[in-house]
């Protein structure tokens, strides 16, 4: 319940109200005089004030009044007095009072004026802490995708950061971001978003390879009440609900024909009608598009559209694998631990053979394959200390090695070459779990050639 400070110099009136609120379950103190309500206004602390006008001087009210509100400025407070009148009641409201009423009224009036005020202080003290949690969330992330976060001091990545710092202030250039998975192209373009110009409206992202061509359409541009089956409702697309702020538009190479048509008219001038519409809709985004394909290899395929392509590579950006910049391994490794540690409530560190042993292994699954080891690690093994003796058995072979220990001997340098190639095709077909297209993106080998050699072989 509350706390309510009585300030009345008339004793039965000021009594009266305390044993009325006090059967309602509130905190009570009294006060007579300017001085007493002073005291108490400071170490009460009260949620409500109810003063008389008149304690007991002309003016005393008044300055009570405001002296309340520098002291207490979260406290409400509700003006009574016998004389009544408009003049009085504008100067109590200018001068901070919540509400002003005429002696005479009901103890039901006083107390449904009361609670209207409590449901406000509470309403504004709660409308307070989500705006603190807002702000304490908004600096977690900024933090969180601060371009620190992106680690690495090898050649290519001081290369990709000094392009990334180039660009940053530019907040409306169209970005291309190429790379393979799990190498941290969102990432990248989380903290392009959140340290520019763009940062207090929305970072928006969209996954082409999780939706089909109608549910992608729809998700991009919105569609109207009665659009198509199901559609009961008005619903805003992505770059609508991203105005302002940031589309990271994932996997652009998964889309259809159809939709790099809309796509491409949409980026012409930002306008787009929602499916089942016919108002136009104009919104002012930066597109950040990311793929784990070579777009320039698919627009010589066919497969994506020409023009699109060249609107959408405005700045190109490319993420370097890890199995290309090694150094930044041990780096990597360290700022892993280090997060999972939090997290998890571990205390693991790698032991200097571990650390060389995983220095040496090709990360095909890149930063996100790291990532999935060391929380492994961090649920599966007792010791804080990983050794040698607890990384999994992909990780005691190198990289490139191949145990060639049981090939008999007196190989000609052609069958010992089929034999090499024969393991890396095996070797990638057990780590992608068959998905053939990225094994083929990892070797450098076209689909179809790859396929063939599986089938020669003999994989199944």
């Amino acid at each position: 319940m509350a706390k309510i400070l009585i300030i009345d110099d008339e004793t039965s009136i000021r009594k009266a109200l305390a044993i009325s609120f006090a059967n309602d379950g509130h905190e009570i103190r009294e006060a007579n005089a300017k001085d007493t309500a002073l005291s108490l206004l400071k170490e009460f602390n009260p949620d409500i004030v109810v003063l008389d006008w008149f304690v007991p001087g002309e003016t005393e009210g008044l300055e009570i009044l405001k002296e309340s509100k520098q002291m207490q400025p979260d406290a409400a407070v509700i003006i009574i007095t016998a004389h009544g009148s408009t003049n009085r009641a504008v100067t109590a409201i200018k001068s901070g009072a919540d509400d002003f009423l005429e002696k005479g009224f009901t103890m039901e009036e006083l107390k449904f004026r009361l609670d209207k005020l409590l449901e406000q202080k509470k309403f504004r003290e709660e409308h307070r802490r989500l705006v603190a949690d807002y702000r304490r969330l908004r600096r977690e992330v900024e933090g969180r995708y601060q371009f620190n976060q992106f680690v690495g001091n090898s050649k290519p990545v001081r290369e990709l950061l000094s392009l990334v710092f180039r660009i940053v202030d530019d907040p409306d250039t169209t970005i291309l971001i190429e790379g393979e998975s799990g190498t941290g192209k969102e990432l990248i373009a989380r903290a392009i978003h959140y340290n520019g110009q763009r940062k207090e409206h929305p970072f928006v992202v969209v996954n082409c390879a999780t939706l089909p061509e109608h549910l992608l359409e729809s998700e991009l541009f919105g569609y109207e009440k009665g659009a198509f089956t199901g559609a009961v409702r008005d619903k805003p697309g992505k770059f609508e609900i991203a105005n302002g702020g940031t589309v990271f538009i994932d996997e652009i190479g998964e889309i259809s024909p159809k939709v790099q048509i809309e796509l491409l008219r949409f980026t012409q001038d930002y306008t787009f009608e929602r499916l089942g519409g016919n108002t136009p809709v104009t919104v002012n985004v930066r597109i950040i598009a990311a793929t784990n394909k070579r777009l320039e290899e698919e627009v010589a395929q066919g497969r994506f559209r020409e023009d699109l392509y060249y609107r959408l590579n405005v700045i190109p950006l490319y993420i370097p694998p890890v199995r290309v910049r090694k150094d930044d391994i041990p780096l990597l490794i360290n700022h892993i631990v280090e997060r999972v540690n939090r997290e998890k409530g571990r205390a693991l560190r790698f032991s200097t053979d571990a650390c060389a042993q995983l220095q040496e292994y090709n990360w095909p699954g890149n930063v996100r394959e790291i990532e999935n080891l060391i929380e492994r690690l961090a649920v599966t093994i007792p010791d804080d200390e990983v050794t040698l003796k607890d990384l999994p058995r992909e990780f005691h072979v190198s990289s490139g090695d191949a145990d060639f220990s049981t090939l008999p001997e007196h190989l000609s340098l052609k069958d010992a070459i089929r034999e090499y190639e024969k393991h890396l095709i095996g070797r990638e077909l057990e780590r992608q779990r068959w998905n053939i297209s990225e094994v083929a993106r990892i070797l450098g080998e076209k689909r179809d050639t790859l396929s063939r050699k599986i089938k020669r072989y003999g994989f199944k």
